[in-house]
């Protein structure tokens, strides 16, 4: 079985602009895609995105819209000190604890697949751009693949389970309780239905079986 290659090129997209997305600081560039963005109609990303294009649609100019952006998203994720919405998975599962076992467990998943965060950027491993980087990174290899089903997307699924997806919604809802600009809890609703929707999509695509039972035991 092989699957679409134009799937698997947005999915590296997807994953590569959320990694950007939450990439201390934000730029023109960045947000110039974030406002040429399009979705289709019915995708549960589309009131997200639309919130964080209204956002950047506000009459002033994108200069001052990255300014302004940047400035909060130092107050939300970047600090100094500890933050409204900390971005990293030890705080949410080891009682607000940094740099704790969910850091060390994802280094060991980075070191299997031979990859390591550029020596420049200094962030814990469990970092959310890290983690969304290394999944851009499983994607790429996938749609190198020709999109053969098999042990990368296996891995993108079991990292999803296992150590993005337990934090992720108690970050997310943190960065919207947090947040004093819409295009921040935009991003958040954002994050988690992308997540949530390539989750969901991935279990489908490598146990078609066990969704079709699921899918037939609802109906009855």
């Amino acid at each position: 079985m092989t699957l679409d290659q134009q799937i698997l090129l947005e999915r590296v997209g997807l994953y590569s602009l959320l990694r950007a997305l939450y990439s201390f600081p934000l730029t023109e560039a960045l947000l110039a895609t974030v406002a040429g963005l399009s979705v289709e109609p019915d995708s549960p990303l589309t009131n997200p995105l639309r919130q964080m294009q209204v956002r950047l649609s506000q009459n002033e100019s994108l200069a001052r819209t990255v300014e302004a952006l940047n400035v909060e998203m130092t107050r939300l994720l970047e600090g100094p000190g500890l933050t409204p919405a900390p971005p990293y998975a030890s705080y949410y599962l080891h009682g607000r604890q940094l740099m704790g076992p969910a850091a060390q467990k994802v280094r060991q998943v980075y070191w299997q697949w031979q990859v390591a965060p550029d020596s420049k950027i200094n962030l814990p491993a469990d970092h959310l751009t890290l983690e969304l980087g290394f999944l851009a990174h499983l994607a790429q290899l996938t749609a190198e693949s020709g999109g053969e089903v098999g042990g990368v997307l296996a891995a993108s699924r079991d990292f999803l389970r296992q150590h993005l997806w337990p934090w992720l919604p108690r970050f997310c809802a943190a960065l919207t309780t947090a947040s004093a600009d819409p295009f921040f809890s935009g991003l958040a609703h954002f994050t988690q239905a992308a997540i949530q929707s390539d989750l969901v999509w991935l279990e489908a695509v490598l146990n078609p079986v066990a969704v079709e039972a699921t899918e037939v035991v609802s109906l009855n």
